[in-house]
């Protein structure tokens, strides 16, 4: 749903007057900040932080104890075919065993236990992988900055291109005013005889192609809009009421470096949890230790022996079983589980975690040497832009009085039209290019920011 940014024209005057020393206003603030909540690429890396945490709570609660119920109930029946030697009782002189014996037994059982274990040392592979988790988490919070500063770069380019726009647009106006005045002259003129239609009709194209530039211009502003409120949900009625200033940047001292720049950081944290990585390779030879404590109840009951036995009355030798309990029955003990040999396993685990950290070692220094040279590169760019600017803004002064000048000598009868329209072509580029440039340097400024990682919502008023 969409929301409304209530906006009066009172405020607006304000905060105008009030924030003039600023490179953004507050309203401009406040829609970056509302792009940056609605941001579905911030979300997705906002929730896979989330997982991440998780993922590292359940590494750390591997230390805590678990605590397990089984239970078992079966039925079960055996038939036992016993050859033994022959024996002899002494008196009865009955024979055991003689030939092959036959023994049929069944019998029901149920089993239950209750078992808690806790894990005591893990061979530093708990401690290790926690933190190598940890300073995963760190790389992703710093890349979650490096794209909230390209989303304020967007946003930032947006506002720049309505502004330009409407500057163009205030621009052109400005002309056709100036343009109308003077086919009204001439339409006089025309009819006193003292100019001829050529004049008009040279006016005429020139008004038609401005009017054309125009169209074009508010197409362009419609589309800046529309994506301005798909960024914010901010209606486009609501952002069409507000305006700022199309100024220069004007930057402080920055006191960081590009070693700021959030793709650094999250690259030194990168190795270091490669070297936490390292750690557990190394330590996997360690013994696993862990405390165990059950408690238990077992039963056999109706179980049943039936043998190829008789006593002398005829009857036969069967034993019957109502219940064999083992209750409770304890146990408390500690366990370790030591590797002595992996097969190497582990040895190739830690020869590929080496070469995986110089990899991410060599990707870091060579980002370095390229973030350093694209810093250096933007001061520069930033240097060269305000001495343009400063050119650009001579260069348009110089053209609106050459422009004041034609406009008199048209009317004095020194010029041509044709040297009239070229004059006010020439202001018209000159205003435009100057518009522009304020515009790139505004980019520019934002770049170095960007270079230093200082491009953050509490400096953007700096």
């Amino acid at each position: 749903m969409k929301k409304t940014l209530f906006i009066s024209f009172f405020s607006l005057i304000y905060l105008g007057s009030l924030l003039a020393q600023n490179n953004l206003n507050e309203i401009e603030i406040d829609l970056i900040q509302r792009s940056l909540v609605k941001s579905y690429s911030l979300k997705k890396s906002v929730r896979e932080l989330s997982i991440d945490s998780i993922e590292r709570k359940i590494i750390r609660q591997n230390f805590i104890p678990t605590l397990e119920l089984d239970a078992l109930y079966g039925y079960g029946a055996s038939r036992i075919n016993l050859d033994v030697p022959t024996v002899q009782l002494p008196i009865t002189g009955i024979e055991l065993f003689e030939g092959e014996s036959r023994f049929d037994t069944k019998g029901q059982v149920f089993n239950t236990n209750l078992t808690a274990k806790a894990l005591l040392f893990s061979g530093m592979q708990v401690t290790y992988g926690a933190k190598a988790t940890e300073e995963k988490i760190k790389a992703k919070n710093f890349m979650l900055n490096a794209e909230k500063a390209d989303i304020i770069k967007d946003m930032i380019d947006t506002f720049d291109k309505i502004e330009l726009l409407k500057q163009s647009e205030i621009v052109l106006t400005k002309s056709e005013e100036r343009l109308a005045k003077e086919k009204e002259r001439v339409k006089t003129a025309i009819e006193n005889g003292l100019a001829i239609p050529y004049d008009r009709d040279k006016i005429t194209a020139a008004e038609l192609n401005l009017a054309s530039v125009k169209v074009e211009i508010y197409g362009n502003l419609s589309l800046l809009y529309s994506k301005l409120s798909m960024l914010t949900d901010v209606e486009i009625s609501t952002l069409e009421k507000y305006s700022s200033d199309l100024k220069p940047w004007k930057l402080q001292n920055i006191n960081n470096t590009f070693f700021d720049r959030p793709e650094i950081q999250a690259l030194d944290a990168s190795v270091t949890a490669y070297d936490y990585k390292l750690k557990m390779s190394r330590n996997s030879f360690l013994p696993k230790i862990q405390a165990q404590a059950s408690i238990s109840y077992s039963n056999l009951f109706n179980a049943n022996l039936q043998t190829p036995y008789s006593l002398p009355g005829g009857e036969n030798v069967n034993l019957e079983l109502n219940k064999f309990e083992l209750f409770p029955t304890y146990f408390l003990g500690v366990g370790m589980n030591w590797e002595l040999f992996s097969g190497l396993k582990h040895s190739n685990e830690t020869r590929i975690t080496r070469i995986e950290k110089s990899i991410a070692e060599e990707e870091k220094s060579e980002i370095e040497e390229k973030l350093e040279l694209f810093a250096k590169k933007m001061q520069v760019n930033f240097e060269v832009k305000n001495q343009q600017l400063l050119l650009k803004e001579k260069e348009m002064e110089v053209a609106k009085n050459s422009l004041n000048l034609a406009v008199k000598s048209y009317r004095e009868g020194l010029i041509s039209i044709t040297d009239r329209l070229q004059t006010e072509m020439e202001y018209q580029n000159a205003a435009l290019n100057y518009y522009r440039f304020v515009a790139q340097q505004r980019m520019v400024a934002v770049d170095l920011l960007i270079s230093t990682g200082s491009l953050q919502i509490e400096n953007l008023k700096n």
